[in-house]
């Protein structure tokens, strides 16, 4: 595929998209680098287009029209035509247009030669549907398709662990409190532990998906529903979850729906959560494989790369150092989240395409790093056990020590 941010020979897009792209910065995160979002958003186009058909609210011929095409741009096709950014004039209504015109256009060449009809952006693809509901939805839906990937991933860096641990049988190390020798511990029960709070995360970004199955297609303008027919919601709801795959259904209370966005901030905790976990393991490999001579040099990760360009036999910690690092920008964008989340209106919160340019991108960071750093570090790590040994054998025993109350005194400076 060529690079969609290339001139677009044809632009499919109409007059809204059109005045959305001159009034907004040349710079910055676009529709067409975030795919599954535009995917996301033809299968909403598709779901509505079947169900309106069904109610008898679109004729046949225009919802094969619109559902081929919106099919076509759900399985990759015409990225090139979504170059407005995910944060742009008039927020969730740019981006819908966007969509809107070019299914619309692209639905028109679909057409059977000969037919006189047309397809309107408004009229036809977007019947039944506002902004303020077309938008969130393609949003959970998108978001949580994420939030399950990372559940994915971290089940599958739970079992590299988990895999560590048994290779490392009946191996003990020197364990710190203070940063000072304290008692020798399990090294399979240290992984163990890694495994664990790799599982307990992936349970918990699969509850925050479970959180954004509720959606608010059929609320159109503040949940109200006006201009889409009795039933709409809950018959769109369940075609959209044949659509995607996921059990989606209607929100509960379509106000509540418009006029809150928290289902976002479960997510958004959860993602910034980890990534203090994240930076924790990332920390604790690079703390651990230190040196090899002036460090504790208790872990010996793969060698993948040199680590200098002055001193080109050194060796980094790479791909730990870049979990670190990325760790940073995930809990960033929750604290982006929470913003958006608070700053909503009485009725309505329009901050969903911040919420999507902050959080999407940051879940995309741990669904591409997580496997790296299950392959490239983790799968590959060995214990220097040497070390180890050297380390447990020391004199000094502060482990099993009970010491005389008098000892103790005169350690702690105390009078005896």
């Amino acid at each position: 595929m060529s690079d969609p941010s290339s001139t677009v020979e044809a632009p499919l897009w109409g007059k809204v998209t059109s005045l959305a792209l001159q009034n907004s910065p040349a710079l910055g995160l676009r529709l067409y680098q975030l795919p599954d979002f535009i995917k996301a958003f033809a299968e909403v186009k598709l779901a509505a287009a079947r169900t309106n058909c069904r109610l008898g609210l679109l004729d046949t011929t225009r919802t094969t029209a619109i559902s081929k095409a919106a099919i076509e741009v759900a399985e990759g096709g015409l990225l090139e035509q979504f170059q407005l950014r995910v944060v742009a004039t008039g927020g969730g209504t740019s981006t819908n247009m966007n969509v809107n015109e070019v299914l619309a256009a692209r639905a028109m060449q679909l057409l059977p030669a000969g037919t006189s009809l047309t397809i309107h952006p408004n009229d036809h693809v977007n019947r039944s549907q506002s902004s303020n509901d077309a938008y969130p939805t393609a949003a959970r839906i998108l978001l949580a398709r994420q939030a399950l990937d990372v559940a994915a991933a971290l089940r599958s860096l739970a079992g590299s662990f988990y895999r560590l641990a048994e290779r490392h049988a009946g191996l003990e190390r020197m364990g710190r409190t203070g940063w000072q020798d304290a008692v020798l511990v399990s090294v399979p029960e240290i992984h163990r532990a890694q495994a664990l709070v790799a599982e307990r995360f992936a349970d918990q970004f699969d509850v925050a998906a479970q959180t954004l199955f509720a959606v608010p297609l059929g609320g159109t303008v503040l949940g109200t529903g006006v201009g889409a027919p009795a039933g709409f919601a809950s018959e769109v709801a369940a075609e959209l979850a044949t659509v995607t795959g996921l059990p989606l259904y209607s929100s509960p209370s379509l106000i509540d729906a418009f006029a809150h966005a928290d289902r976002y901030s479960v997510l958004a905790d959860t993602t910034a959560r980890y990534g203090s976990i994240l930076y924790k393991l990332s920390h604790d490999l690079r703390v651990l494989s230190s040196g090899p001579n002036g460090g504790l040099s208790e872990l010996i990760l793969p060698k993948l790369q040199p680590g200098s360009s002055i001193m080109p036999g050194k060796v980094n910690p790479v791909v730990p150092s870049m979990v670190g690092q990325v760790s940073f920008a995930i809990r960033a964008a929750a604290t982006a989240v929470s913003l958006a989340v608070a700053g909503g209106e009485p009725d309505f919160n329009s901050n969903t395409p911040s919420i999507v340019a902050s959080l999407s991108p940051a879940l995309n960071e741990l669904i591409s790093v997580l496997p790296v750093l299950q392959e490239k570090c983790v799968d590959g790590l060995e214990w220097n056990k040497e070390r180890l040994a050297a380390l447990a054998a020391l004199p000094f025993d502060a482990r099993i020590t009970q010491a005389e109350e008098a000892g103790y005194d005169a350690i702690a400076g105390l009078p005896a």
